[in-house]
């Protein structure tokens, strides 16, 4: 379009309600904002918000480009998926069994999955109760802000489309190496059962076999063709625009019956990043190829986006185990900054973010800290697990304190910290005094046994630190992905403003939601990602393929 006039509906309508808190009511109130965009649609960045493509501060995703009618070519299936990676592979995979004809869309030249481990439910041992107590505890771990239908999808079919994943990327040479756990929901066991891939490149080398599987089934996939808008027909998505990377030619994929959207998150689209996560400025993306395309196609056919802040998925790198106890963390500065008993490396990011604006948001480093660990960390677990929120695990891979940085004295743990800081090339301004000072701080409140005067922790983890001891990097600072996307109902319909499902459009994995709700991504079922992932796929895709 080359001009257009907003109104507070017309944001709704492009961008999810989390827009009108985004763009500020100022914006909305008296006279809509007129933004002219140039050629294509889409505006050029400057102006007044550096952070959006338009001099009157509407992002440039929330523009509605002209539609594409010229097409080099014309395919027709029953169901179209727009992306190839867990989930899209799984409504693929669910679509073909169902016996409908599938074409897809995919912007990378191979398909591509993230991640080391999917979750599943195992309902042989997990009763009725287990399983709506499973959902009630993701609803509580999200402020209660799921789709609660979402999360009961997946807790009633990832045992049967985790089994066909696990089988089917064996089949291609990628065996799993099972983790099975509990998890006491609400007082009831839930029994919980995840195929990891820690071992064997994470889940891509079974994806890639996969992705054979799935075309010699029948699916046509067109690689190198990224989704650039959907196709409507009377008020109903009908169909995916492709544009090839080889020639710039767009190509038109019909669906007879729903177009599915897998495409993943925005991650790699800083300015959508920054719009529905603010709270994501500074840190690393981790990616640039999951970029949003697909859920801007959405957003032009009329579907809303969950509302902001969108939850994050925050890694870093350190040791390559969790240890997620609640001893002293010393800031980027070697001073104490919080009651550690919030441990979780999928909470930590709201207590560190502050330290980007230290830095001007230009170091995600600055979110680094240390967890200084007494020597005798493992009687401190076993009297703390039966009631703390502590982790020393990933799956079957436990702790290793070989890689932790030690120290005889505290002045050499101090030391040897600044040394790894600086190897490491963290921001940082440590130094031994700041460090030795902050530790013995911490000492005199344990030794006063009047509770901790500073943050307020819990008593029983007041615990002395004394040398020799350990110091655990910590902090993370990479975004790796955010797992809300398109609003969608139980169906994985997509929603419009007025919460009524767009015809022939679905959305699964990270491009739908709300099956998380928090601002971080809750770590407490192990692999809950990957499994909501290829589960939701393989549900709808079996769904929409029942139309």
């Amino acid at each position: 379009m080359s001009q257009s006039n907003f109104s507070r509906r017309d944001i709704l309508k492009l961008g999810g309600l989390s827009a009108v808190s985004a763009l500020g009511l100022s914006a909305l109130a008296g006279c809509s904002p007129k933004v002219v965009a140039p050629e294509g649609g889409v505006p050029q960045p400057g102006g007044a918000l550096a952070t959006t493509g338009s001099t009157d501060g509407v992002p440039s995703f929330l523009l509605t480009p002209e539609p594409i009618t010229d097409f080099a070519e014309t395919y027709d299936y029953d169901v179209v998926v727009v992306g190839a990676g867990e989930s899209g592979l799984g409504a693929i995979h669910a679509a073909l069994q169902a016996g409908a004809s599938v074409g897809v869309l995919q912007s990378l030249p191979m398909v591509q999955t993230a991640g080391n481990m999917g979750a599943s439910v195992d309902l042989t041992k997990t009763n009725e109760a287990g399983i709506k107590a499973i959902v009630s505890f993701i609803n509580y771990k999200s402020d209660y802000r799921v789709n609660a239908q979402q999360v009961e999808a997946w807790a009633r079919n990832s045992q049967e489309a985790l089994a066909w994943w696990e089988e089917a990327a064996k089949a291609g040479g990628s065996e799993s190496k099972p983790y099975d756990y509990v998890v006491n929901c609400n007082g009831h066991d839930v029994y919980l059962h995840a195929n990891t891939y820690f071992h064997d490149e994470g889940h891509q080398k079974g994806a890639l076999a996969i992705g054979d599987a799935v075309q010699a089934e029948g699916a046509e996939i067109y690689f190198e063709t990224p989704c650039v808008q959907l196709y409507t027909e009377e008020g109903r998505v009908a169909g995916a625009i492709g544009k090839r990377k080889s020639d710039d030619a767009y190509v038109l994929l019909r669906a007879a019956k729903g177009v599915i959207m897998a495409a993943g998150d925005y991650v790699g689209d800083q300015e959508m990043l920054y719009f529905y996560t603010p709270d994501a400025r500074g840190l690393h993306q981790a990616v640039d190829f999951r970029n949003g395309t697909g859920l801007k196609a959405a957003m032009w056919a009329g579907a809303q986006m969950c509302p902001a802040s969108h939850t994050k998925m925050v890694h870093g790198e350190g040791p390559k185990v969790r240890f997620e106890m609640p001893y002293l963390f010393l800031d980027r500065h070697g001073k104490r900054f919080m009651d550690e008993g919030c441990c979780r490396m999928g909470y930590l990011n709201e207590f560190t973010n502050k330290y980007l604006a230290e830095v001007d948001f230009e170091d995600s480093t600055a979110v680094k800290f240390f967890s200084i660990v007494p020597t005798n960390w493992e009687e401190h677990y076993d009297a703390w697990k039966d009631f703390s929120d502590i982790s020393i695990h990933n799956a079957y891979r436990n702790v290793d304190p070989e890689a932790w940085i030690k120290g005889d004295t505290l002045e050499e743990l101090a030391a040897n910290m600044i040394a790894y800081a600086d190897e490491q090339k963290w921001a940082h301004d440590y130094t031994v005094e700041a460090i030795v000072d902050s530790i013995n701080r911490y000492n005199e409140l344990v030794t006063a046994g009047e509770g901790d005067a500073d943050f307020g922790k819990r008593d029983e983890y007041m615990v002395p630190i004394e040398a020799p001891c350990y110091a655990v990097p910590r902090g993370a600072n990479n975004i790796d992905a955010l797992v809300d996307g398109l609003w969608c109902d139980g169906n994985f319909q997509c929603l419009d403003v007025d919460m009524k499902p767009i015809p022939g459009l679905f959305a699964v994995g990270n491009a739908s939601g709300p099956f998380f709700g928090n601002s971080n991504y809750p770590m407490d079922i192990e692999g809950l990602s990957v499994g909501r992932a290829i589960t939701t796929g393989y549900v709808t895709g079996r769904y929409v393929a029942g139309l």
